[in-house]
C-alpha cells in the first residue's frame, strides 16, 4: 500500500523570533548543484540543495507533488513555508549572502503517471516541468544545476539505470532512472573514449534484438557529434534505456547519459540517434524559454539525419523521407518559434507538436542546400563552442549562422519557422 501524502501547510522549524528572518520567496536566486538520497521503498527523499550568492534573502523551489516534511541548514533547522500538495512554491529563510549555501530538503514524493513523474512501472520522466513531483527544483528550461543521486529501495532481481552524477550543468529534466531486469550490450568506444551501451528488457522475448538493430550506427553517430560539434559534456558512458511506457508512446526522452527509448522506438535507428545528439542541444546547450523549443527539437532532428547521412547514407536517406512524410500532415496552425520569452507554455499553447521538430530540420537542410551542409556544420560547432553549458536563443543560432556562412538565413527562418500560412517544398533556402 503506497503512502498517502498529508496535504497541509507546512512551517519547518521553530517558528522565528520577531526579528528572524521569515520564509522570503526569492525565484531569482539560482540553484547550483542538486544531491538526491531517494528510498524508493519509503517514497521519501533528501535533496541537499546548494544556492548561488544573493544580494536579496529568501530562496525559492518548486515542490508541487511534494510533502515537505523539514529543512535544515548546517544541521540546525531552518524556517520555510510549503503550501498543500498541488501548489508550486517552497519559500525558505536563507539570508542574503556572497557565497553559495546549501540547505537539506526531508521530503515525501508519490508515483505520477502520464509522464509527470516517477511512475510505478519503474521510470521516471519529468519534462517539462514535473521535476517538482520528484525532488525540489527550478524547471525553467534556461537554469542549469549538477547533479549527484543515490538511489536505495531498488526491489531485488532488477537492475537501476542511472548516472551517480551529472558534473556539468543540466536542465532539471535531464535527471532520471529506469528500473527493470535489463541486459547491457555494449557497442563500442568513440575516438574520445566515450563507452556506448544499450539496455534491452530480458524479460521481453527479442527485445536484445530489436535494441542492437536500432543502435547499429550509434556508436559511428555519436563519434561524428563529438569530432564535429565538440565533446561530450556528461561523462564517459552513453547509452540508450528500453523503457516501458504505456502502448502508443512513441518516441525518446533526453534523459542523458542513459537517455530513455520507449520500447515500441528501440528498433528504430533515428530515435536513437535524436535522442544522442541531445547531449549537445537541448541538454548540452539549454534553451532560454520554450518559445525556443525549435533550437533543441529543430536542431536535433536535423543532426540526426545528418549524421546518419554521413555514417549509414541508405538510412540517412530513408529518415529524410520519413521526414518529408511528417511534413506533409503538420497543420499550418500549429507555432514553431513564438516571438515572445518566456509567454509560451510548451505543452498547453500546442508548441509540443512535430511543427518544430520537421519545419526546423528542414530549416537547416534548406540552409545545407544553399551554402553547403560543411558549413552549416561549421556553424553548429561554432555556437556549440560558444554556448555549451548555459542556454541560447533561436535568434543566437540565426546570428551564428550568417556569421559563420555568410548567408543571412532571415528569409529562410521567415518560411520555415515563422510563416505557417502554408507548408514550404523542401529544398535550397532563397
Amino acid at each position: 500500500m503506497r503512502r498517502a501524502l498529508l496535504l497541509l501547510a507546512a512551517c519547518g522549524g521553530n517558528d522565528p523570533l520577531p526579528d528572524a528572518l521569515p520564509p522570503t520567496a526569492n525565484t531569482a536566486r539560482e540553484v547550483i548543484d542538486t544531491k538526491l538520497a531517494i528510498d524508493l521503498a519509503g517514497m521519501t527523499g533528501v535533496a541537499t540543495i546548494t544556492f548561488g550568492a544573493s544580494t536579496t534573502p529568501g530562496a525559492s523551489l518548486e515542490i508541487n507533488g511534494l510533502t515537505i516534511d523539514g529543512v535544515t541548514q548546517n544541521g540546525a533547522d531552518l524556517p520555510f513555508k510549503a503550501g498543500p500538495v498541488g501548489t508550486k512554491e517552497l519559500d525558505l529563510a536563507l539570508p542574503a549572502s556572497d557565497q553559495q549555501l546549501a540547505v537539506a530538503i526531508s521530503y515525501h514524493w508519490m508515483d505520477h503517471e502520464g509522464f509527470m513523474g516517477v511512475s510505478a512501472k519503474g521510470f521516471t520522466l519529468d519534462w517539462p516541468y514535473y521535476c517538482s513531483n520528484i525532488f525540489p527544483c527550478h524547471s525553467q528550461p534556461s537554469d542549469g544545476t549538477t547533479f549527484a543521486l543515490d538511489l536505495q529501495g531498488v526491489p531485488a532481481g532488477k537492475m537501476a539505470v542511472f548516472p551517480a552524477t551529472i558534473d556539468n550543468d543540466a536542465p532539471a529534466y535531464q535527471l532520471a532512472w529506469a528500473i527493470d531486469g535489463f541486459t547491457q550490450s555494449d557497442l563500442g568506444t568513440t575516438t574520445n573514449g566515450t563507452a556506448i551501451s544499450v539496455w534491452s528488457r530480458t524479460a521481453v522475448a527479442n527485445e536484445i534484438t530489436y535494441a542492437l538493430a536500432g543502435t547499429a550506427h550509434l556508436v559511428a553517430a555519436f563519434d561524428w557529434f563529438e569530432q564535429t560539434l565538440g565533446p561530450y559534456r556528461f561523462g564517459n558512458h552513453y547509452g540508450s534505456v528500453s523503457v516501458g511506457w504505456p502502448a502508443g508512446a512513441f518516441g525518446g526522452m533526453e534523459h542523458h547519459p542513459f537517455v530513455h527509448i520507449g520500447a515500441s522506438a528501440i528498433g528504430d535507428e533515428e530515435t536513437n540517434v535524436h535522442e544522442a545528439a541531445h547531449g549537445w542541444f537541448g541538454d548540452g546547450i539549454r534553451i532560454q524559454c520554450w518559445e525556443d523549443f525549435v533550437l533543441s527539437e529543430g536542431t536535433v532532428s536535423y543532426l540526426a539525419a545528418r549524421a546518419l547521412d554521413v555514417v549509414a547514407p541508405a538510412v540517412g536517406a530513408n529518415v529524410w523521407a520519413a521526414y518529408t512524410t511528417q511534413l506533409g500532415g503538420i497543420s499550418g496552425s500549429q507555432p514553431v518559434w513564438p516571438q515572445t520569452c518566456g509567454k509560451v507554455d510548451v505543452i498547453k499553447d500546442n508548441l509540443f507538436t512535430q511543427a518544430p521538430y520537421m519545419r526546423g530540420a528542414f530549416f537547416y537542410k534548406g540552409i545545407a542546400d544553399k551554402v553547403g551542409a560543411s558549413l552549416v556544420d561549421q556553424a553548429l560547432r561554432t555556437f556549440y563552442q560558444a554556448h555549451a553549458g548555459g542556454a541560447a536563443t533561436m535568434q543566437d543560432m540565426l546570428d551564428t549562422i550568417k556569421t559563420v556562412t555568410g548567408y543571412d538565413p532571415t528569409a529562410c527562418a521567415q518560411i520555415w519557422l515563422l510563416d505557417m500560412t502554408q507548408t514550404p517544398t523542401p529544398g535550397p533556402c532563397p
